[in-house]
């Protein structure tokens, strides 16, 4: 979004979006939650807006489905 706008980040520091990621035993998304934001909101929202526009995530593997049938994935942009 930053780039697509003709924007570039005054910074030589990394800047880095932690997520959980909360999906249900179909691949359907639940939740994008920041835990960690990179100071900059347009990094932060990019981040979110990713996961919402690739979701859903069909045929989740069981193995990765918790007890209580959601599915939790830390990503870090």
């Amino acid at each position: 979004k930053i780039i697509k706008e003709g924007r570039t980040i005054a910074s030589t520091d990394d800047k880095i979006t932690r997520l959980l990621i909360t999906l249900d035993r179909r691949g359907q998304l639940v939740k994008v939650q920041v835990l960690n934001d990179s100071g900059i909101r347009d990094l932060d929202d990019a981040a979110v807006e990713a996961f919402q526009e690739a979701a859903p995530f069909p045929n989740p593997p069981e193995g990765i489905v918790d007890p209580d049938g959601t599915i939790r994935i830390r990503w870090d942009f």
